[in-house]
């Protein structure tokens, strides 16, 4: 008889064991979807710049540059858009407002330097393609060139790596939250869930600036810009860990794969922050439009190095992806499917707990 239950113990474990394997391997699904669309999507877009219609222009009156403006069009083909700009004056405006990508001087005597004027906190891959072209053209005529900077980078961030870097941060902590809680807490109710998802929101691009923008002088401005600064952080945050959660309540399980698309694979490589819309592959230029990543990279750019400009037309688009998330969320579907989950989240503990609950009970 002892030897009977032992052997059915036995193979009760054995059983066990096979079943905890199974979900061992299914779960390496995730890091092997991860590594496959991280190569297709991030590494497939950030390998070599695309450079697409930037926009520079050639300063002096239209007659005389004409000449340069259609070589340097024959030269540079789809890579570059090049404009025709009376003067210094309106190249530099231009730049510092973002019409222009940057723009070209030339000298008539070539032992007069040339100027190329760039706004590296607006794309310094563009700047950098911008005054490589500048650069061939001068050393065609033997002259020097110089350049030019009317939106510089922040001392501490002179690759512009910064903003890049924080949407990274706020992108994964945003993801994090909401799964961590549906990992560890699937019953927390909703009066406490999505508190801690806002307060996470919060936290994340506050700490992120303290760190780097405190620490290593990468984000500056003052305390109104930084405050804005962060506010939008926080906001793209709230939206990332909102929607990662309405997928949750929509898909169960399956909403990591989907949240990963929509928040990393597509989202990361559409964002414009080093690789600005025109060096980005067109399926990627098409969504840096619209996409919440890309709306929230413009908006801080736009807080931190062009005073303002147009940032609430981007956190209107913003705002626009936040209202979608809430309207879904408070559907009557999405209510009732999260009650559901949460009451089979307490039946599930429930059951887990009961078992080994029974032996101190007889």
């Amino acid at each position: 008889m002892t030897q009977h239950v032992t052997r059915r113990g036995g193979a009760a474990a054995e059983e066990d064991l096979r079943a905890q394997t199974r979900l061992a391997v299914g779960a390496m699904l995730v890091p092997i979807f991860f590594v496959l669309l991280f190569a297709a999507c991030i590494i497939g877009t950030y390998h070599k710049p695309h450079p697409n219609d930037i926009a520079v222009g050639v300063v002096g009156p239209p007659a005389a540059t004409a000449p340069l403006r259609s070589g340097l069009e024959k030269q540079a083909g789809e890579a570059f858009d090049i404009r025709q700009v009376t003067t210094v004056a309106e190249a530099a405006h231009d730049v510092r407002q973002g019409d222009l990508d940057a723009a070209f001087v030339p000298t008539a005597d070539p032992s007069r330097p040339a100027t190329v004027i760039v706004a590296s906190a607006g794309g310094r891959i563009v700047a950098t393609a911008a005054e490589t072209l500048a650069r061939a053209v001068t050393a065609q005529q033997g002259a020097q060139l110089v350049v030019r900077e009317v939106r510089p980078l922040a001392p501490g961030d002179e690759i512009g790596l910064g903003v890049f870097m924080f949407m990274i941060v706020c992108t994964i902590c945003g993801y994090l939250a909401p799964t961590i809680l549906e990992t560890v807490t699937p019953a927390l109710p909703p009066s406490r869930r999505y508190p801690i998802i806002a307060g996470v929101a919060v936290l994340v691009p506050t700490l992120a600036y303290l760190v780097a923008g405190l620490g290593f002088g990468v984000y500056e401005g003052s305390a109104g810009t930084i405050a804005a600064f962060i506010g939008v952080g926080a906001l793209y945050t709230l939206i990332v860990g909102l929607g990662t959660r309405l997928l949750q309540v929509l898909l169960g399980p399956p909403a990591l794969f989907a949240a990963l698309v929509i928040f990393i694979f597509l989202n990361i490589p559409s964002l414009g922050a080093t690789y600005t819309d025109s060096v980005l592959p067109g399926f990627w230029r098409v969504l840096n439009q619209f996409w919440i990543g890309a709306l929230t990279v413009d908006a801080e750019r736009s807080i931190l190095y062009f005073g303002g400009l147009d940032v609430w037309s981007h956190v209107l688009g913003m705002l626009a992806w936040l209202a979608v998330v809430l309207v879904l969320l408070l559907l009557p579907v999405a209510r009732t499917l999260e009650r559901r989950r949460e009451g089979a989240a307490v039946a599930g503990a429930a059951g887990a707990v009961g078992p080994q609950a029974r032996p101190f009970a007889q």
